[in-house]
């Protein structure tokens, strides 16, 4: 739906319940819901959690969790910073949480398992998926922070149980390191072992076309 069809829908639902609407909590729970659609997940919790009741019975449903995942983009001020900031953001979701996605950079202190694995079993118990996308800038002079920290601790059962696969992608501008649930990749139907034994490290190349190339 985009944002002109929602606001037809809800100024027709607003409209069906002027009659009878004394105050916020006269709305249905419908209407609610429309309103979330406007803003991201951070932005639902940070604006609406522990407004009212009404409000965090919504945050917490079942229903509210089918209707929309929650993502951790590029707030690094505000909430990923830090592992201390992210615990405290993590208080104040909810912990029936499904799919959980983590985007950040400059800060890779934060690709650490242990912690990691502290903060989802403390506060996401019930977490199925688990997106994490740590990316640094590669400079004109092919400079960037390279990851000092232990990767086999990637490789405990807790990240491996769940299918939760650490890989490192390069390409011509980035450096990304990633976590993603494991999908099944058509080479591993091939019968070489040479293919087979290949999937931690992904590099991407990408050619750049010199407007006077042809001249060289």
């Amino acid at each position: 739906m985009n944002k002109f069809e929602q606001k037809i829908v809800l100024n027709e639902l607003f409209k069906e319940k002027n009659q009878s609407i004394t105050c916020i909590e006269d709305f249905s729970n419908e209407i609610f819901y429309e309103i979330f659609d406007y803003f991201n997940g951070y932005e639902i919790i940070e604006k609406f959690s522990n407004l009212n009741a009404q409000f965090d019975r919504l945050l917490y449903s079942s229903l509210f969790l089918i209707k929309t995942h929650f993502f951790l983009f590029h707030y690094q001020k505000k909430i990923i910073s830090t592992f201390n900031k992210l615990e405290i953001f993590s208080t104040k979701i909810y912990s029936n949480l499904k799919i959980l996605s983590i985007s950040f950079s400059k800060n890779i202190d934060l690709l650490d398992a242990h912690q990691l694995e502290i903060i989802i079993l403390n506060y996401y118990p019930q977490l199925e998926k688990f997106y994490l996308n740590y990316y640094e800038s590669i400079n004109n002079e092919n400079q960037y922070i390279i990851y000092s920290g232990k990767i086999n601790d990637f490789s405990l059962s807790f990240w491996i149980e769940p299918k939760w696969i650490f890989y490192v992608e390069i390409n011509f501008l980035n450096i990304e390191y990633k976590i993603r649930p494991y999908n099944k990749k058509w080479y591993e139907d091939r019968n070489k072992n040479i293919i087979n034994y290949s999937t931690n490290l992904t590099l991407k190349f990408m050619i750049l076309y010199l407007k006077k190339l042809n001249e060289l």
